[in-house]
C-alpha cells in the first residue's frame, strides 16, 4: 500500500467477537480499503494491544466511553448514547448494525482527520511557535499538576524565571532575526542541561520559565542553578558575531516561596529582580527578606507617582567652578524627593525605580520646567548667569516629545537657551548613535548645550565625540578620588583631560573633596571642578546665598 493509502489500524472494543468480523467484511468490499481492525473483548486486553502497536482510533460500545482512560486516540461509539457530548474526543456514533462500508469508512476517516486537528490546534495554543517550548497557558498548567504531585506524594518542587541580560541590545544591533537564532540557541542549551521531565517556557521576548520537580535536596537545586547560569554565559555565535550574553535567574520553592501558581511565578520574578540588580550572570532564591523589599518597592513606586502630582519633588544645585577665574560658572541639577513620612530622599533611592516603572520620563520633564524656572527667577533677581545643566536619561532622550517640550519651555520661561545645558552618559549615547545625534543637532539649533556625563565608565569612540554638538566632558568621581596616593590615577585623569583639549572640549572633574585634589587637577590644566570641596547640592534659596557669599569672599581676598 502507497504511502498515499496509508493503512491504520483501527481497535475495536467489545465484548462480542462478531462484531468485527461484520465490519472487517463490509470494509473489504471497498477498493482500495486503509483501515485494519483488531478486535479486543475487554478494556484490559485493548490496553495491552496498545502498548505492542500504535492504532489510529478506537470504536467501543457506549459503555466503555467513560471508562477509557486515554486521550490521545479519537474515540467512536458503537451506537447512538444520549450523553455523548461530555466526551469531547468523540467523532462520532453510528448505528453499526445498519451502515454499510461507505458510511463506516468515511466516519473513521472523519475521526482520525478531526482528532489530528485538534491536536494541531491545542498545539498552536500551548507551544511557542519560534522555540516549540511551552508557552505561558501549557505552563500554569503543568505548574499546577506539578504542585499537586508534590503534595500528594511530598516531593520537591521548584520554578525558576530566567530573564537574558541585555537582550534589546541584541535586537537593536544586529536585528530581530539574530535574535530569534540566539532565543532558539537559549532553549537548545536549556534542554541539553535539564532532564526531559523537567518544563521549559517561553514567557515573554527573552523570559523564561523552568518547572523542576522531584530534585534531591537544596544542594542539588544549587547545584541546577549553577550548571543552568554556567551554560547560557557561554558565547554565542550569529553572523560572525561573537556574543557574550548573560542571565538573571530567580528560583521560588514550593511550598516554601507560595502556595498557589500565581504565587510561586510571583515569587521567582522578585527573585530574578534581586539577582538582576546584582549584575554578571546571577541567580538568587526567594526568601521573606525579598517579599518585604518588593512590597516596600511596591509602595515606594506609588508614593512617587503621587509625588510628582503633589510636587513632593526638589530640585537641589551643585556648584561647578572654573579653575581659572575662580568664579561660579555653573551648577548641575539634582532631584531630591521631600517624602512625607521618610523625609529627603536621594536620588539613588528612587530614581532606579523611577527609571524602571517609567516614572523617569514625566519627572524629568518636571525636572527640565523646574529648572528653566529658576533659571528664570535667578535672571529677575540679577544675580549672574551661570550654566544650569540637568541630567538626561537614555529613556527620556528616546521620547519623541523631547525636542519639542524643551522648545515649548525655553519660549514660556523666556530664559536664554545658551544657559541650559544637558548631560548625557556614554551609554546613552552609544544605544543609538544616528536618533541620539539627530536629536542633539536639534536642541543644539536652539542653543542649548550638551555635555558628556562620567566620562571614561562606558565606551564612547573619538568618533562619537567629534561628531556629536558636545562642549563639556565630567570626569567621573571614581577617577579624582585616589588621585593623591595613585599615580596611575593621576596619569589617567592628565591623559584624559588632554584628551579633551585636543577634542576643543572643557573638561570638568567631578567628586572633589579635598583641597589637594584641586591644587593637583588645577596643575593638570582642568577647567572646571564641582565637589563637597566647593558645596554640596543646595536648595535654591540656598544657592542664591551662597552664590552672594561666594563672589562677596572673592572681592575681599587679596590680589
Amino acid at each position: 500500500m502507497t504511502a498515499e493509502h496509508k493503512l491504520h489500524r483501527i481497535l475495536l472494543l467489545d465484548s462480542n467477537r462478531g462484531t468485527a468480523s461484520q465490519l472487517m467484511r463490509r470494509l473489504e468490499l471497498l477498493s482500495p480499503n486503509p483501515f485494519s481492525l483488531e478486535p479486543a473483548a475487554s478494556l484490559a486486553e485493548a490496553l495491552e494491544l496498545l502498548e505492542v502497536e500504535p492504532y489510529a482510533a478506537v470504536m467501543m460500545r457506549p459503555e466503555w466511553l467513560e471508562q477509557w482512560p486515554l486521550d490521545d486516540l479519537p474515540r467512536i461509539s458503537l451506537e447512538p448514547w444520549p450523553t455523548l457530548g461530555q466526551h469531547s474526543s468523540v467523532a462520532d456514533d453510528f448505528i453499526w448494525d445498519q451502515a454499510g462500508g461507505h458510511e463506516l469508512q468515511r466516519c473513521l476517516r472523519y475521526a482520525i482527520e478531526r482528532h489530528a486537528l485538534t491536536r494541531a490546534l491545542q498545539h498552536a495554543a500551548n507551544i511557542d511557535a519560534l522555540t516549540g517550548c511551552c508557552n505561558r497557558t501549557l505552563f500554569r498548567y503543568r505548574l499546577e499538576q506539578g504542585m499537586e504531585r508534590g503534595l500528594r506524594n511530598n516531593q520537591p518542587l521548584a520554578v525558576m524565571w530566567l530573564d537574558l541580560d541585555d537582550f534589546k541590545h541584541v535586537n537593536d544591533s544586529l536585528g530581530h532575526r539574530a535574535g530569534d537564532r540566539i532565543i532558539c540557541d537559549v532553549v537548545r542549551r536549556l534542554r541539553s542541561m535539564l532532564r526531559t521531565t523537567d518544563t521549559i517556557a517561553r514567557m515573554g521576548s527573552d523570559e523564561f520559565a523552568l518547572l523542576v520537580e522531584d530534585y534531591r535536596d537544596a544542594a542539588n537545586l544549587l547545584q541546577i542553578a549553577n550548571k543552568l547560569i554556567r551554560g547560557l554565559a557561554e558565547p554565542y555565535h550569529v553572523d560572525g558575531e561573537s556574543l557574550l550574553l548573560g542571565c538573571s535567574m530567580g528560583v521560588a520553592t514550593y511550598p516554601e516561596a507560595g502556595s498557589s501558581v500565581d504565587g510561586l511565578l510571583l515569587n521567582a520574578t522578585l527573585a530574578m529582580r534581586e539577582a538582576k540588580r546584582q549584575r554578571g550572570c546571577q541567580f538568587h532564591f526567594y526568601n521573606e527578606h525579598i517579599n518585604l523589599q518588593a512590597t516596600r518597592l511596591l509602595q515606594l513606586e506609588a508614593d512617587l507617582r503621587r509625588a510628582i502630582r503633589r510636587s513632593e519633588l526638589e530640585l537641589h544645585y551643585q556648584p561647578r567652578v572654573d579653575m581659572r577665574s575662580g568664579e561660579i560658572v555653573g551648577v548641575e541639577s539634582l532631584v531630591r524627593w521631600r517624602h512625607p513620612d521618610r523625609g529627603l530622599l536621594g536620588p539613588g533611592e528612587f530614581i532606579p525605580l523611577a527609571e524602571q516603572s517609567g516614572l523617569i520620563v514625566p519627572m524629568g520633564y518636571w525636572v527640565i520646567a523646574r529648572a528653566c524656572h529658576d533659571m528664570a527667577r535667578m535672571r529677575r533677581q540679577a544675580l549672574p548667569q551661570i550654566q544650569f545643566a540637568v541630567n538626561l536619561s537614555f529613556r527620556q532622550f528616546q521620547d519623541s516629545q523631547l525636542l519639542a517640550t524643551v522648545t515649548r519651555l525655553i519660549e514660556r520661561t523666556g530664559i536664554d537657551a545658551r544657559w541650559l545645558e544637558f548631560e548625557l552618559t556614554e551609554t546613552a549615547i552609544m544605544q543609538n548613535p544616528e536618533q541620539v545625534q539627530q536629536t542633539m543637532q536639534g536642541m543644539n539649533s536652539l542653543g542649548v548645550r550638551f555635555s558628556l556625563d562620567d566620562f571614561g565608565t562606558g565606551f564612547s569612540s573619538f568618533v562619537h565625540l567629534q561628531s556629536l554638538p558636545i562642549d563639556l566632558l565630567k570626569l567621573d568621581r571614581s577617577f579624582i578620588q585616589s588621585i593623591e596616593q595613585n599615580q596611575a590615577d593621576r596619569q589617567l585623569v592628565s591623559a584624559m583631560i588632554d584628551m579633551g583639549h585636543h577634542l576643543g572640549l572643557e573638561v570638568v572633574a567631578e567628586g572633589v573633596e579635598l583641597r589637594t585634589q584641586m591644587e593637583l587637577l588645577q596643575k593638570m590644566d582642568c577647567d572646571q571642578v564641582q565637589g563637597y570641596y566647593i558645596s554640596p547640592a543646595l536648595g535654591y534659596d540656598e544657592l542664591c546665598h551662597f552664590i552672594d557669599a561666594y563672589n562677596t569672599a572673592r572681592e575681599h581676598v587679596p590680589a
